[in-house]
């Protein structure tokens, strides 16, 4: 598998802030996304629903990061959703339980509509 970067979109949908992530997220490209989302993390009731469909692979760093923002935000009344994980990216949160964490939506739509609550 060859390495390739990462890229990082926003946008805005009914008040939720939606990052689409795409490339390759591994211990050398999550600072990327680290120093994106951290300020949008320290908001109080912040809603943010992370888009994977690009995302074709990610690292147990890059899992780490999803949980610990998901923490940080319900600390803050806020909430983290997961939409469309790539088949790869599915896969490695399926062999890790992740679906016990997040709810995996299937589209955006209905990611958003949960992180609205």
């Amino acid at each position: 598998m060859q390495k390739s970067g990462i890229t990082l979109a926003n946008s805005i949908q009914d008040g939720v802030t939606i990052v689409r992530i795409g490339g390759f997220l591994d211990g050398h490209t999550i600072i990327n996304l680290e120093r994106h989302v951290v300020s949008l993390a320290k908001i109080e009731n912040q809603r943010l629903v992370f888009e994977l469909s690009g995302l074709t692979y990610i690292a147990s760093a890059g899992v780490g990061l999803f949980i610990n923002v998901s923490h940080r935000l319900k600390g803050l009344g806020g909430r983290l959703e997961l939409v469309k994980p790539s088949p790869s990216v599915a896969e490695i949160f399926a062999i890790l339980g992740l679906d016990s964490i997040f709810t995996i939506h299937p589209d955006l739509a209905s990611g958003v509509a949960a992180a609205r609550g």
